[in-house]
């Protein structure tokens, strides 16, 4: 196993899917005995695996994780979760206190900004309205001088047949 605790996540992850060799078995279960960090890691796994299989699908194919895509998922422990999370109050709570000792109404502020992104989309509905409008007609042209290049092509191969059915 890699690392500086001789740990290895996707040896972990291969040990709860099964697919390990007998040798790495018996490797990756000593190292778990030793290990804390990758028994939860391993029973994370495992119960993970249980619930994906538990589930009704239809394409076995679909209940598995692609193993490259799973060891690159992010990890965080909880704790850096949480921290990321009491940041982006305390942030928001700055901001808010910025806006109102500043004299602004921190929900008019957000009922502008609100305002002008519903401006921005009706305008660009607008613009798709004329856009289909004018193209409308374009496209009609074009589908009708298709369909009389079709007429011709088919009328001068249908002639061409007729005249080395009669050759023939």
């Amino acid at each position: 196993m890699k690392g500086p605790r001789n740990c290895d996540p996707e040896m972990v992850f291969e040990l709860a899917e099964g697919t390990l060799s007998q040798d790495r078995k018996r490797e990756a279960q000593k190292h778990l005995s030793a290990c804390p960090e990758c028994r939860k890691l391993y029973e994370h796994e495992v119960d993970l695996n249980a619930y994906l299989k538990c589930l009704e699908i239809s394409d076995d194919r679909s209940r598995s994780v692609c193993r490259g895509v799973a060891m690159a998922l992010p990890t965080r422990p909880m704790r850096a979760r949480v921290l990321w999370g009491v940041l982006a109050l305390a942030l928001m709570l700055a901001a808010l206190l910025a806006l109102s000792l500043s004299g602004t109404n921190p929900v008019t502020s957000a009922t502008s900004v609100v305002d002008v992104l519903w401006s921005l989309v009706s305008g660009f509905a607008d613009l798709a309205v004329t856009v289909f409008v004018m193209a409308g007609p374009i496209l009609l042209v074009a589908l009708l001088l298709g369909a009389i290049a079709d007429v011709i092509i088919a009328a001068a191969v249908f002639s061409a047949a007729r005249r080395n059915s009669r050759e023939a």
